[in-house]
């Protein structure tokens, strides 16, 4: 897989400042205090923290007075985006560890910089008509949106976004923002969309597989996976091999069925599969080096091979992995929940839901195709970018780089935490290890066009045809489609050169 975003390690700045900090444990903690600085200037900066020897933060932006300017990004109503964690902006400080988080980075952002940041809210299925509305009635209400993934080509190709190329002086390379979605969602030269810390949309759908600890150990598993993930030895066939101990028919009725019995792995085959697929580091859309999107499962051998052997695993024993459900379940699975799988398949947020089970879980990534692979990758899917609209002016598109960057910043190191620490809060065991984890995930987070924007022309057709079938007719699949994939990006490549 074609991949130029920058190598990080697992055990990130973020990571080392999670476990020192004390925040798995307080995020209310003077290590985790924003205190407003109010000194303005491009030459200053911002002090997030206390100095001391285990602070290892990257400095803050230089700070400048944005002389009360108000920073308005538009939203999903959160019901209408309810598989993912929409919230960016709270009112108060209530005493819960994520909405104190998010709301102390706000109030450092907004007294720091000498600013306020609003929002205003759309139903997710409006925003696709609301933006190009907006633009060409000349209403300035917001100066950055967040929109679905699958729907960012539709809304730049009605002429209504400015790239990101021109905001200025805008680092998109530091951690607080995702450099694998910045080189997604380029498009032609044009930076059509970006993500940042300052969301946690897609930070809550990226992938990552949650383990019954319990269960590992009352079956004396002798693995440690999070060892195993260190050293690489995480892969395809090792979650088989584990999940495969679980397998039994708990009522003795010489017959495996979800209700009663135990599996290895639950969750959707669009959650499973796609996991597995980007794990092992295929993707259905690619680019080629001078950028053009190309439909990347004909002719690609590891493509091949990979989707065969998912095929061939789940036909060698057709009770390790088993989910009737070929579509979207957004409610975690009762066969996990219930402790009668050993592992499932979810999206984050999907995970940070598990309040209520009986037994410990972990966290692992996604895993690799083989140990010769040298990156973990968790796709990202589901969730939503941010875009400009076409009619802000260089004041606004200033406006918009400062203020987005120092809440990022401030994100990164404080409701980034917190979130970890809201998914560690119940029922994880060994935090540390899981926390590291976590943080392995948000690192290597890993975008793929098909599995978004083209998503019915590929990956709903291998997930219904192939994988949720075990149907070994790659090859035909692929033929059948070929044609009509290329159509429908030689057709988008032709729209987005005639915006030029």
């Amino acid at each position: 897989m074609k991949q130029q975003r920058q190598k990080q390690i697992v055990l990130t700045v973020l990571t080392a400042g999670i476990l020192t900090s004390g925040l798995l444990t307080s995020c209310t903690s003077n290590k985790g205090t924003l205190p407003p600085d109010t000194s303005a200037g491009d030459s200053n900066t911002a002090a997030l923290t206390e100095t001391g020897a285990e602070d290892n933060r990257l400095p803050a932006p230089a700070v400048k007075d944005m002389n009360g300017a108000e920073l308005t990004i538009l939203n999903a109503t959160a019901d209408s985006f309810n598989w993912a964690t929409t919230t960016i902006l709270v009112e108060e400080a209530v005493g819960e560890t994520l909405n104190d988080a998010l709301f102390k980075r706000e109030q450092w952002v907004e007294e720091t910089y000498h600013c306020s940041i609003s929002e205003m809210q759309q139903p997710n299925g409006e925003l696709v008509s609301y933006i190009p509305k907006s633009v060409s009635a000349g209403d300035k209400t917001f100066d950055a949106a967040m929109v679905f993934d699958a729907s960012v080509s539709t809304i730049l190709l009605k002429d209504c976004l400015l790239s990101w190329d021109e905001v200025p002086n805008l680092d998109l390379t530091t951690p607080w923002w995702d450099n694998a979605a910045t080189q997604e969602y380029n498009f032609g030269g044009i930076q059509a969309a970006v993500s940042g810390a300052y969301s946690l949309y897609n930070y809550s759908t990226r992938h990552v597989y949650v383990f019954n600890n319990k269960m590992m150990t009352d079956l004396d598993v002798d693995e440690d996976l999070y060892r195993l993930v260190r050293e690489g030895a995480w892969t395809v066939d090792k979650l088989y091999e584990i999940a495969s101990l679980a397998v039994s028919d708990l009522n003795g009725d010489g017959k495996m069925e979800e209700e009663t019995d135990r599996y290895g792995i639950i969750g959707t085959p669009t959650r499973h599969y796609s996991a597995l697929l980007m794990g092992s580091g295929v993707k259905y859309i690619d680019r080629s080096e001078d950028g053009t999107l190309y439909f990347a499962i004909p002719g690609n051998a590891h493509a091949q091979s990979v989707m065969e052997k998912f095929v061939q695993l789940d036909t060698q024993n057709t009770d390790i992995y088993t989910d009737k459900k070929a579509d979207i379940n957004i409610d975690i699975d009762t066969v996990f929940t219930e402790g009668r799988a050993m592992f499932c398949a979810a999206y984050v947020g999907e995970a940070a839901k598990m309040r209520s089970l009986e037994f410990d879980i972990g966290f692992v990534p996604p895993p690799k195709f083989d140990r010769e692979q040298s990156e973990y990758y968790s796709l990202v899917e589901g969730g939503a970018q941010t875009v400009l609209p076409r009619i802000l002016d260089d004041t606004d598109l200033e406006k918009v780089g400062v203020l987005l960057n120092a809440l990022g910043y401030a994100s990164y190191y404080e409701s980034i935490p917190a979130y970890i620490e809201v998914l560690l809060k119940e029922k994880v065991a060994r935090n540390e290890d899981s926390a590291e984890m976590l943080q392995l995930v948000f690192d290597s987070s890993a975008y793929d066009l098909g599995t978004g924007v083209w998503s019915a022309d590929t990956k709903n057709k291998y997930v219904s045809n192939i994988f949720a079938k075990s149907s070994p007719d790659i090859a035909s699949l692929t033929q059948k489609y070929t044609q009509a994939v290329e159509k429908q990006l030689a057709k988008f490549e032709t729209a987005l050169a005639d915006l030029s």
